[in-house]
């Protein structure tokens, strides 16, 4: 049967590395059952197409190291260019199902960060851009072994079925790193903002667009927001990663929830230019005062880390007064 509209995409979890949240859950069946514009096209059947805006879409497709999981990637476009925010593992023509949603308009792609889920298809471009502050981890892992970890020593996934054949060959693109507040130019005035907020990593930043009034917030809102304080080399997921994580410690200042805290303060200062804000993962198109909701949950757990409402392995989650959770780990504060 051909993949068109309202098709679901062709990866499948293979066993769980989550535990589901039952908001999120009926959410995103709503989306996906009912959503008008979600599409799925030949070109790319790993990603399911939505359509927030008359000129932004979700592109939704599977975390490929953890059953179950999604994250979004973000498509803008622009008078005379889009401009592409995340890439995922880079399984399937991502490239090809960009040009033929924009009818092959000139891109500018960018990441919110360097985690595999959002950066690892940048290998499928030609020039990539982020925070300055991520050079030294997107140089580290520019290399054709970044997505061995996915699959066993016989070459099978190990989370999500998929055809490793699918996988675009890697190759190596030119990472520029701009400054907090660099200007993406999409054509006749109309301007994309970096926006850096630390915490989850150094260089992680946000893509403010005025004109339509949005953020693009990357992992920290919900359900993202990690800082820094796992052990990602002690368990399962990421023992065959040698590329995991960031060339900071996760106990730097500049992976703590402090930090955060203190970017999120500066952010509420331009609420007046945002009124939405879309996510790197979890329910989408959320009211820009969760970024002060933020705020609170980050003072609760500066000011006690033992008071969280969840545990959840080594990670610690602060409930939100809208849903959703603030996560968090011990040495990460």
């Amino acid at each position: 049967m051909p993949y068109g509209k309202h098709r679901d995409f062709i990866s499948k979890p293979i066993k769980s590395g989550r535990i589901g949240d039952p908001v999120f859950g009926a959410w995103i069946k709503e989306l996906r059952e009912n959503n008008p514009t979600k599409r799925v096209y030949d070109i790319d059947p790993y990603v399911e197409v939505y359509q927030f805006r008359d000129n932004l879409y979700g592109l939704l497709t599977h975390i490929l190291d953890t059953g179950g999981g999604l994250v979004w990637m973000w498509l803008i476009v622009g008078p005379e260019k889009a401009m592409l925010i995340d890439t995922s593992f880079g399984v399937g023509d991502l490239k090809g199902l960009v040009g033929e949603i924009t009818g092959d308009m000139p891109l500018i792609v960018a990441n919110t960060h360097c985690s595999p889920d959002h950066s690892y298809g940048n290998c499928q471009f030609d020039r990539c851009h982020s925070h300055q502050l991520q050079a030294p981890d997107m140089e580290w892992k520019q290399d054709e072994g970044i997505r061995h970890y996915l699959t066993d020593d016989s070459g099978k996934p190990i989370w999500v079925e998929f055809d490793p054949k699918d996988f675009v060959p890697f190759k190596r693109y030119e990472f520029v790193g701009v400054p907090d507040c660099h200007a993406f130019e999409l054509g006749r005035g109309y301007e994309v903002e970096l926006v850096n907020i630390p915490g989850h990593q150094p260089g992680h930043s946000a893509y403010l667009d005025r004109q339509g009034r949005f953020l693009i917030g990357g992992d920290a809102f919900p359900a993202g927001g990690l800082t820094g304080g796992s052990n990602f080399s002690a368990d399962e997921r990421h023992a065959r990663d040698k590329f995991q994580g960031s060339w900071l410690p996760s106990e730097d200042s500049m992976r703590k929830c402090t930090t955060l805290r203190d970017a999120l303060i500066r952010l509420s200062k331009r609420l007046g230019e945002f009124d939405r804000i879309f996510c790197g993962h979890g329910i989408q198109d959320l009211d820009s005062s969760l970024v002060l909701e933020l705020i609170e949950a980050c003072n609760q757990i500066i000011a006690d880390p033992e008071a969280y409402d969840e545990l959840r392995g080594d990670r610690r989650l602060k409930k939100l007064p809208s849903g959703g959770y603030m996560p968090y780990f011990k040495n990460g504060i």
